[in-house]
């Protein structure tokens, strides 16, 4: 597929997506219609731009669309799908969307609160609509489940992964995801207890330990930037405890790039700070500056850990060649001392 394939149909769904808001929002601020026909007008819109996303359309590049939804449902049934690089890539990048899978369950949970239980007979705006029901579909133990099932994913592919190779390094792996369970139950606490702060102690030192956990995880082995080298005194170039940066780069070959990326992450792990101690502006627009970091942070540990696994396979299969040389070899003197004699 081309380069932009994936964003060109990327682009064309957000325009619809974006048109079915639109109409939404004028029928809900005008007060023509009650509220039921323009709710569920928008709703269908949303199904549809789902259906159309599943669909086999040339028009949205389907080769790379259906490839994704193909990886999609099987990282959904890990471990008894297989593991690729590309699973784990997109697995990935679901935990980042831990949100958004918590907020398609509080929408589709409002949105049925609102059909059963409202009256259709009268014009209501959506904010109203949306605030009687937030609540009580927000500290929904559902709710919580959803935030924690792109992580399950990734921890059952680790697992499928350590069965299939026997590497330890997977269970630490699968730990680091781990972490993000007693961070979804803090916060599902917080939310029974509507603000009293009976529980941010809980929140905080469970944030604290999966973003460090994740941020060591980052460096080490997602983008294998230190490597074991000799001390200094032995002239290797390394530090006092024979640590370096790894010396083959490929995005760039300035070390100081690489500092600045450790650094930017570190930053980002612990944006969560910004929201619990209320330095955002509002709900709405904090939460979106955080999902926009997020893009960031995860856009730019796809490119070097991508860089990593290049540079992995690599040393692998130099590895694999001089093994093979090596085992050649006696064959080959035993053939010519068979020739001698």
């Amino acid at each position: 597929q081309p380069a932009a394939a994936t964003q060109d149909a990327a682009l064309k769904l957000l325009c619809m997506l974006l048109t079915s808001h639109l109409v939404h929002l004028v029928a809900s601020e005008t007060g023509v219609l009650t509220w039921r026909p323009w709710f569920t007008c928008n709703v269908c819109l949303l199904v549809c731009v789902l259906g159309l996303g599943a669909m086999p359309l040339r028009a949205f590049h389907a080769e790379s669309r259906l490839s994704l939804l193909r990886t999609l449902s099987e990282s959904a049934v890990a471990p008894c799908a297989p593991v690729s690089f590309w699973h784990v890539i997109v697995a990935d990048y679901l935990t980042s969307l831990a949100k958004t899978f918590g907020d398609v369950q509080l929408t589709a949970c409002i949105s049925l609160a609102i059909f059963r239980g409202e009256r259709g007979d009268e014009h209501v705006r959506t904010s109203a609509l949306w605030g009687r029901h937030y609540d009580q579909c927000n500290q929904s133990a559902l709710n919580a489940l959803c935030l924690a099932l792109p992580f399950w994913w990734r921890l059952m592919q680790c697992f499928r992964v350590f069965s299939a190779t026997g590497e330890r390094k997977n269970l630490w792996n699968a730990l680091k995801y781990s972490t993000a369970f007693p961070l979804v139950y803090a916060g599902y606490l917080r939310k029974l207890d509507a603000g009293a702060g009976g529980h941010d102690r809980l929140f905080v030192l469970a944030a604290v330990l999966q973003s460090c956990y994740c941020f060591v995880w980052d460096v080490a082995m997602d983008w294998g930037l230190p490597e074991r080298g000799r001390p200094t005194g032995g002239g290797g170039g390394g530090g006092a405890c024979g640590w370096r940066m790894r010396s083959e780069l490929l995005v760039t070959r300035d070390k100081g790039v690489y500092a600045l990326l450790c650094a930017g992450n570190l930053l980002l792990r612990f944006a969560w700070t910004l929201t619990f101690l209320g330095a955002l502006p509002g709900r709405g627009g904090g939460m979106f500056l955080i999902e926009l970091l997020e893009i960031a942070r995860r856009t730019a540990w796809a490119v070097f850990r991508i860089e990593w696994e290049v540079v992995h396979k690599g040393h692998a299969r130099a590895g694999a060649d001089e093994l093979d040389a090596e085992e050649l070899q006696p064959l080959g003197e035993a053939h010519s001392k068979h020739l001698d004699d």
